[in-house]
């Protein structure tokens, strides 16, 4: 069966060395002015205004679509007073407003968790690239599911580079080895948009190549 476009951001899939997925499960801030979404599966940056951090898709420019940008990790939902009900809440997303102070945000730093993302059309993830680096793409990091919370963040699968190259993730697998078959994403035909098994390279706690230096992003 040929593969449908069905992203849904990074999702923890387990860690490399098997332990449970909470190592690096770090408290951070989203400022209560800041206006973009943030879904839980998206990937995330350092602003320039301590302590807060911001959505990977929202630098002008596309800066953050760069292959050699670092992360912060990957969001993992948030609580903040919301100032249309009058009391705290947690909510798997960040729909841009609604808070009065500083919003908490979960956020994944470990560089060993491992997560399952969809690639982008315009290129084949199958066994041949494992190992290899793929960057991220930005283009969806504001479009998630405002009902799920849910990200649809996808990794650019027309610009995977070797081991040596950059990418702000590693392919470590395919999914089609620990899904049914027929699962969406587990097909290795021409149409792309297969599922892959990745873990972070580029950010700010593991740098696998040399020579890169960290980009904080203004809010």
């Amino acid at each position: 069966m040929a593969n449908t476009s069905a992203p849904m951001g990074f999702k923890q899939f387990g860690r490399r060395e098997g332990g449970a997925p909470t190592a690096g499960f770090d408290r951070k801030y989203i400022s209560s002015g800041y206006t973009c979404p943030v879904f839980t599966g998206d990937t995330v940056n350092r602003s320039t205004t301590a302590p807060y951090i911001v959505s990977a898709g929202s630098t002008a420019g596309g800066v953050a679509n760069g292959i050699t940008t670092l992360i912060e990790g990957v969001f993992l939902g948030c609580k903040y007073y919301n100032t249309n009900v009058g009391r705290t809440v947690w909510n798997s997303y960040w729909p841009g407003s609604g808070a009065s102070g500083d919003v908490e945000a979960y956020v994944c730093t470990d560089p060993e968790q491992q997560y399952i993302v969809q690639g982008s059309t315009g290129g084949v993830l199958g066994s041949s690239v494992v190992g290899f680096m793929v960057p991220m793409s930005i283009t969806n990091s504001s479009l998630g599911n405002t009902l799920s919370g849910q990200s649809v963040m996808t990794v650019q699968s027309s610009l995977v580079t070797g081991l040596s190259s950059n990418g702000q993730f590693q392919i470590v697998d395919i999914y089609s080895n620990y899904a049914p078959p027929g699962v969406n994403g587990t097909s290795t035909g021409s149409e792309g948009l297969q599922i892959v098994v990745v873990q972070p390279n580029l950010s700010y706690r593991r740098t696998l190549i040399g020579g890169v230096s960290p980009t904080i992003f203004s809010t």
